[in-house]
């Protein structure tokens, strides 16, 4: 039964089942508004707890159930309480696989698909997240892990979350704390008619669900606008150092062809940056990457917000040619340590191009010529006090990174 619902433009709508506020008596085999997606796999309700059989029972099939309804919008969710056990002894997983609803005709199997899985392997005792891409029966690829947790797979309940933004930032709570995200590529993004949540049980016991609710929501990754510029430079003057105001962190790197770039012909990487005078952890940076120096697929330019003054830590946008990360870095922007949010290698960065890198005090995402290609929650890793944002040039065996052209450094108003 939804609990909202809102057909405009911006059409919002939330529906609640297997709750106190809509039980009814128990179903063998379960009933609209679920449906099983695999006949020959029981999935009954008692006691108004969803309970789909083991996976034994139907050996050489991908058992599951779906939901008749899918959120309108890019920015949706699912929340239940789940619970799930298995042996010890073989593969174990019970999963979520973003698909068609069983209403839809467009719903044929669940292969090809992301699915969102409690995992355990043989002979564990714990069980990783993760996102598994079935090709076919017997096999199926690891696209992204957690690390090992207790407490998922031994008939305890927990409630478990999931947050999707713009179709591709598939974010994972489990009893509220935050544990796992990923970025689904072009072919697995979810969207219209592809809304729906398939759930799978492939443990050797039955799985339980309750207390189930589908909903849109308002994204976490609001724009925020109007920005403000705070200072801008289009290094067009002679060759040589910066100077300008700037804090440059290391050497060989200055202005070369009316750009600031990388210079000399050893390993480096060096950082400019300066403060932006915002500690609310609101900050973005544009910029034109390339002039004297294109993108590279041997080392990488950096977009920089919340830094400390020494550049000791912050948030990085490393643009490769082919490829780009969001990232963390600690140790100093001349010896950068990254801890990676998220990467895509499907965008190319042409010399030229415009580039954006924004963060609230939760958010971050990463623009190429006005589009958003990647977004993460940096979990407030980086204090939202750090103010100081800019660039970063690199040197790695032989390659040159991108330069850049001009930079702009922005606030919100």
């Amino acid at each position: 039964m939804s609990f909202l619902l809102r057909r405009t433009a911006r059409a919002w709508a939330g529906w609640r089942d297997l709750d106190a506020l809509h039980s009814r008596p128990d179903e063998n085999p379960v009933q609209p508004p679920w449906r099983q997606t695999n006949n020959s796999r029981t999935v009954w309700l008692e006691n108004n707890v969803l309970k789909i059989n083991d996976g034994l029972s139907t050996p050489m099939q991908l058992g599951g159930v779906s939901y008749w309804q899918m959120p309108f919008t890019q920015n949706w969710g699912c929340e239940m309480d789940l619970n799930i056990d298995g042996n010890i002894i073989q593969e174990q997983f019970w999963a979520a696989c973003i698909s068609p609803s069983w209403t839809s005709v467009a719903f044929t199997d669940l292969k090809e698909l992301p699915m969102i899985a409690i995992y355990r392997g043989v002979f564990s005792s714990t069980a990783s997240i993760r996102i598994l891409v079935y090709h076919d029966l017997n096999f199926h690829d690891t696209l992204a892990s957690t690390q090992e947790y207790s407490g998922l797979m031994n008939r305890s309940t927990y409630r478990l979350t999931i947050l999707v933004d713009r179709d591709r930032l598939v974010r994972v709570y489990v009893s509220g704390t935050f544990v796992f995200q990923y970025w689904l590529s072009t072919a697995l993004k979810a969207g219209p008619g592809r809304r729906a949540l398939n759930f799978l049980n492939q443990t050797s016991a039955w799985s339980e669900q309750s207390n189930f609710v589908l909903f849109d929501q308002q994204s976490d990754f609001q724009s925020v606008a109007p920005w403000s510029s705070v200072f801008y430079d289009d290094f067009n003057r002679a060759n040589g150092a910066v100077s300008n105001g700037w804090t440059q962190q290391g050497t060989n790197a200055g202005i070369v062809g009316n750009s600031w770039s990388v210079t000399g012909t050893a390993d480096t990487n060096v950082g400019l940056i300066r403060d932006t005078g915002m500690t609310s952890g609101i900050q973005r940076v544009e910029g034109v990457i390339g002039g004297n120096l294109p993108p590279s697929s041997g080392a990488d330019a950096s977009l920089i917000l919340r830094a400390k003054s020494d550049g000791s830590e912050g948030l990085s946008a490393n643009f490769y040619a082919g490829h780009i990360y969001l990232s963390r870095f600690t140790g100093g922007l001349t010896n950068p340590t990254y801890t990676d949010y998220m990467d895509t290698a499907e965008v190319t960065v042409p010399n030229g191009a415009t580039v954006a890198f924004s963060c609230t005090n939760q958010a971050a995402w990463i623009e190429v010529n006005g589009q958003i290609v990647l977004m993460a929650d940096v979990n407030n890793k980086v204090t939202t006090s750090n103010s100081w944002g800019g660039l970063r040039v690199s040197q790695k065996s032989g390659n040159n990174s991108a330069s850049w052209n001009d930079v702009r450094l922005l606030t919100r108003t």
